[in-house]
């Protein structure tokens, strides 16, 4: 994690005397997020002119980039994979239903480089392979609706492998009160604790609120300013909110722009470290479509009362005009939808515990209440419990340093290598969750479904 110069109330710049990183998925300067003050930092006077000549660094020649990444590699199992229709996205399925697999799932590199205390930048790519799982309607009459009866079908969709653009920002930092933040590129949604990115979080699979509710990527700019140790805000104009779940690209797909922030307090700074937040996503987000709305307001919060113990949770509820989509079939047949706003809620709650130093265990509870069917295809409340055991690999080793690297807006570390052992069970009011092979008339599904996840990560 890039830690970047910031401002004092006095005007002076401070410089952490260390800059550690992990993965691209924590670089600072990009967030306005409560760090811990760093154990070794400098003050330098700006009295002498230019921010450059001032600093008492030298120039860009003189900070080495710095190299960072991870790899993900797994082995899974599902008893049922869940019936998302295509326009909606697709589930995860990282193994077909009733069998086991082994995958190579991603590797990341990242690149960052500090070219004055006032000025950084970064840049990821990541090499992922997606293996994804959706519905489709099929009927006999050849059309849905048609002359037959509109069943559901799982595609054949095969793994596909993308190198990706992942992540980017040049940041520069004005000398207004304590620093203001000025950011362009490509970022995650600061929004909760979860993250797009295996190493960033505690287990190995994501909420239904962070796969189906809110956004999870945006490209464009981004602003953030530290009131306080107490109070940060952030704000952006982007281009769309982009999703993993329906693979949606960084480029706008209308002429407006879509608007955002979050405001954060952390009112135990130095002690505790608890943190919340209240955040909000507004845009036109239908292809060429700009008068259609999508607004999501989200409230999450993350809490580190001892250095083995952290909580964390997020609750959104969501809208959209005006949305149309196809007729569902069987086994939750459903008329299609044409110009209805639709609404949406959810939240998880977490908790982390690391029994030993090097095992840590987490447990979630996630729900999402899709009141009109148009996040996952179908109206229903779905919801989940995961276990996961964690044992940090690369703490057996006592002179290993640490990684340096926390999760987002707390203190508990990233560790190096981590092997995640996650049992998941999902159920649903509805029969979403079927085993049935692709191309295959689903004419019946199951409410449940129970996946197994032996997840490695290992950080560079």
């Amino acid at each position: 994690m890039g830690k970047g110069a910031r401002l004092n109330r006095a005007g002076r710049i401070i410089v952490p005397a260390i800059v550690i990183g992990i993965n691209f998925g924590l670089q600072a300067p990009a967030f306005a997020q409560f760090k811990a003050p760093p154990e070794a930092e400098r003050e330098l006077d700006l009295s002498r002119g230019r921010i450059p000549d001032s600093t008492g660094l030298s120039m860009p020649e003189g900070q080495p980039t710095r190299v960072t990444g991870f790899v993900v590699g797994s082995m899974s199992y599902n008893s049922h994979i869940q019936m998302v229709p295509e326009f909606a996205g697709g589930a995860p399925a990282l193994a077909d239903a009733q069998s086991t697999n082994f995958r190579f799932d991603k590797f990341g590199l990242s690149f960052s480089k500090i070219f004055a205390p006032w000025l950084f930048g970064s840049v990821a790519v990541e090499v992922e392979s997606h293996r994804d799982r959706h519905s489709h309607d099929f009927d006999p009459g050849f059309g849905c609706p048609g002359a037959g009866t509109c069943i559901e079908r799982f595609g054949a969709e095969t793994p596909a492998t993308e190198a990706t653009l992942d992540k980017f920002n040049l940041t520069g930092i004005v000398p207004v009160g304590n620093g203001l933040s000025l950011s362009i590129g490509r970022f995650d949604v600061p929004f909760g604790i979860e993250r797009h990115d295996e190493p960033l979080n505690l287990t190995a699979t994501t909420s239904e609120v962070f796969q189906f509710g809110r956004p999870q990527m945006m490209t464009g700019f981004q602003t953030s300013y530290q009131f306080a140790p107490s109070l940060d805000v952030a704000a952006w104009v982007v281009n769309r909110a982009e999703s993993e779940t329906t693979h949606t690209p960084f480029d706008d797909n209308n002429k407006h722009k879509s608007y955002g922030g979050r405001i954060g307090f952390t009112p135990f700074p130095r002690g505790a470290l608890l943190n919340f937040g209240l955040g909000g996503f507004w845009g036109p987000e239908q292809d060429n479509n700009d008068s259609s709305k999508l607004r999501v307001l989200d409230l999450d919060f993350s809490w580190t009362p001892y250095p083995e113990v952290l909580l964390a949770g997020e609750v959104i509820y969501g809208e959209e005009d005006k949305v149309s989509f196809r007729e569902r079939g069987i086994p939750f047949a459903a008329p299609a939808v044409v110009d209805k706003d639709v609404k949406w809620r959810g939240f998880y709650v977490l908790a982390h515990y690391d029994v030993h130093p090097w095992l840590g265990l987490s447990v979630r509870y996630g729900r999402l209440n899709d009141l009109d069917g148009a996040r996952t295809g179908v109206a229903q409340v779905l919801q989940s419990l995961t276990i996961a055991p964690t044992i940090h690999l690369s703490r057996l080793f006592p002179d290993l340093r640490p990684s340096g690297a926390t999760y987002a807006r707390t203190r508990h570390p990233i560790d190096w290598v981590n092997l995640k052992v996650e049992y998941r069970y999902n159920f649903s009011n509805q029969p979403v969750f079927s085993k049935a092979a692709p191309a295959t008339d689903i004419s019946s599904a199951d409410k449940t479904s129970r996946q197994l996840q032996v997840q490695a990560v290992v950080n560079f």
